[in-house]
């Protein structure tokens, strides 16, 4: 049987999508991913921003949520993310 199942759609605005953002750790890493994401996110939670280093300490993750509101507008952070050099992946 071969059988394929679709992505579960996501429904917008959708509050609390949670992005984990990964990158070189540098002394100025978490506050430019922070203040890219709140400059097209505006309701970011500060106090809920989990930041990990990698095991031997070269990269970063950073774990957010935000209210997506569209597919457009996911899109238009993560171009904004991986423009500036310093983000490897977000996802």
């Amino acid at each position: 049987m071969n059988k394929t199942t679709d992505a579960p759609k996501i429904e917008f605005p959708c509050a609390n999508y949670s992005m984990k953002i990964v990158g070189r750790k540098t002394p100025d890493y978490q506050a430019w991913v922070v203040q890219c994401v709140q400059q097209l996110a505006s309701d970011l939670d500060l106090k809920k921003v989990q930041v990990v280093d990698s095991r031997n300490g070269n990269f970063q993750s950073i774990r957010l949520a935000i209210t997506a509101q569209s597919e457009a507008h996911l899109q238009q952070i993560h171009q904004a993310l991986l423009a500036g050099g310093k983000v490897h992946l977000v996802l």
